[in-house]
């Protein structure tokens, strides 16, 4: 027996391994990964888009006058950060979920693998969480890389905003890659599996939003159903979106005051006077100020008397998005266990 399996980290392996079937699944998933190129490649991906910003404030003193070494940081999170990663991660998460299962349908070494004492709830599972570790270990070093460069340069480093932020985007990461993995698992071919999760990205990046506007629509010409009734669907719907979930969030803990989350929300709007007064105060609970701006008056959303509904506090938000990891693999079982092998 050799020192590492005799030791604390030894111990654990072989309780996980003894408590949970996926686990073999899962740990032989990230150890093939692990000497993949392609796993240092995804490394190296992320550590220079992370990195690169934060490198020019440091060397070159871009964006670090005397007014913006404050806000520097808000600025890279809100202008660039969110936006590399609600088009780059998803992106990412499809090439390296993509043909977790399908390739080896192909291949014929799934019916291998079931031939051992998995069953095929072991093998969703155990393919979901192996490559989640394959993208979130990178993604969590680069992080960590940026963090030091960020804390080196100029700009008014703030660690807890940024392990919140940090937080959510390796969320996000763990929710895509489950969702590919899972459509994965429901299609016989790569190339399939990989049309589909690129069709699933550009509804979600693209239509999802357009979409919930769409069912308010229906809801008032078609079913009479107007007012707060309306509004609180289709922010419901534009919460089950991943996309629009992380930003919001973002947007949340990059705000002031105990009215920041509440102003997330209402920012996921671009209503009519009317229709904004009542998302603010009938939804939200806040108090709708009517204020001018450089393009005329703009109804803002202020707190109001009563707190804002729980199901839209941000840590509510967050289990919106998480509830996709358990939509998504649902929904691949019941597929997977169908498919004749």
């Amino acid at each position: 027996m050799s020192t590492a399996d005799s030791g604390p980290l030894g111990g654990v392996d072989r309780s996980l391994r003894n408590t949970f079937e996926w686990y073999t699944v899962s740990k032989k998933e990230f150890k093939d990964a692990i000497r993949s190129k392609g796993l240092w490649l995804l490394g190296l991906i992320f550590t220079v888009a992370f990195i690169s910003p934060v490198a020019l404030a440091l060397y070159f003193d871009v964006g670090v006058s005397q007014g913006a070494q404050e806000l520097g940081m808000q600025l890279l999170l809100s202008q660039i950060y969110t936006r590399m990663v609600t088009f780059l991660l998803p992106i990412v998460a499809i090439f390296v979920g993509f043909a977790a299962i399908s390739k080896e349908r192909t291949s014929g070494s799934l019916k291998l693998l079931l031939s051992l004492p998995h069953s095929r709830k072991d093998v969703i599972v155990g393919k979901v969480l192996g490559r989640c570790a394959v993208l979130g270990v990178p993604l969590a070093i680069s992080l960590g890389l940026t963090a030091a460069f960020l804390a080196l340069s100029r700009l008014t480093f703030k660690p807890g905003l940024f392990a919140v932020f940090s937080f959510f985007t390796l969320v996000f990461a763990l929710v895509f890659v489950a969702i590919t993995v899972s459509i994965s698992g429901a299609f016989s071919k790569s190339l399939w599996s990989g049309a589909a999760n690129f069709i699933v990205y550009f509804y979600f990046t693209f239509l999802w939003n357009a979409g919930a506007n769409g069912v308010g629509k229906i809801l008032t010409n078609e079913l009479g159903v107007t007012g707060a009734i309306r509004w609180h669907v289709v922010l419901l719907l534009k919460l089950l979106n991943p996309n629009q979930a992380y930003q919001t969030l973002v947007n949340s803990i990059l705000g002031e005051g105990e009215n920041a989350a509440r102003s997330a929300r209402y920012g996921m709007f671009s209503q009519g006077e009317q229709a904004s007064r009542t998302i603010c105060s009938n939804v939200l609970n806040g108090s709708p100020q009517a204020q001018d701006g450089l393009f005329g008056t703009f109804v803002s959303c202020q707190a109001g008397g009563n707190p804002m509904p729980f199901v839209y506090s941000d840590p509510f938000v967050v289990v919106f998005m998480l509830a996709w990891i358990g939509i998504a693999a649902t929904v691949s079982y019941y597929t997977f266990n169908l498919a004749d092998l």
